[in-house]
């Protein structure tokens, strides 16, 4: 296998700093930092007839192994599911963010990782690329677009909180933008991956 290039090598330490920079600003209370953290997984992964990932370029994307945290659901199960995350580790307060990657989670080559179910609602199904590229292409990543159906899907709250005012009164408040804390999630996925971090040595 080619060694990829120093150039190569300096962009990948560059995109994972992008996205280890973004995460350090989530965590501080900036969740729009999220949008970020997607627009550099498309430089990683995403591939067109115009574009070519940095991942592609390095010779790397079919063979890469990544870490995932999200469970393998039946396909049968699947098609009767009318939402839900499928990334482990969810833990629901006053805000819905994931705990710690424990060690030992299982690892998928790049492609399969981009293409793995994380995401259901409606009983569509939505994978990391569905994520990363409603982010990036459409809600302000890189590009501001018209929501489609997949990124509405992932904008609109299906959970909701209720809280109690000084006065008394209780409000309940919808909790938006799925795909930040899913994106956030993708970060630690990646950030984690010690073949990924071998390469950008």
């Amino acid at each position: 296998m080619q060694k990829p290039t120093p150039e190569l090598v300096k962009q990948l330490r560059r995109q994972l700093d992008f996205i280890r920079n973004s995460a350090s600003a989530y965590d501080a209370g900036h969740s729009e930092e999220a949008l970020r953290i997607g627009v550099a997984i498309r430089v990683l992964l995403h591939d067109t007839k115009f574009s070519n990932s940095l991942l592609n370029q390095m010779g790397r994307k079919e063979s890469l192994k990544l870490i995932t945290t999200a469970k393998e659901i039946p396909e049968d199960l699947l098609a009767e599911l009318d939402f839900g995350e499928c990334l482990a580790g969810m833990v629901i307060g006053s805000s819905i963010e994931y705990s710690p990657v424990p060690d030992g989670m299982p690892t998928l080559s790049c492609i399969e990782w981009w293409a793995q179910p994380v995401f259901i609602r409606d009983k569509v199904t939505y994978t990391r690329k569905d994520v990363v590229l409603s982010a990036a292409n459409k809600d302000g990543g890189a590009h501001v677009d018209e929501p489609d159906e997949k990124l509405q899907a992932l904008q609109t709250a299906f959970w909701t909180k209720t809280q109690t005012n000084a006065d008394g009164k209780t409000t309940t408040i919808p909790m938006e933008d799925n795909h930040f804390r899913m994106l956030r999630r993708f970060a630690d996925e990646l950030l984690l991956s010690p073949e990924l971090l071998v390469l950008a040595a």
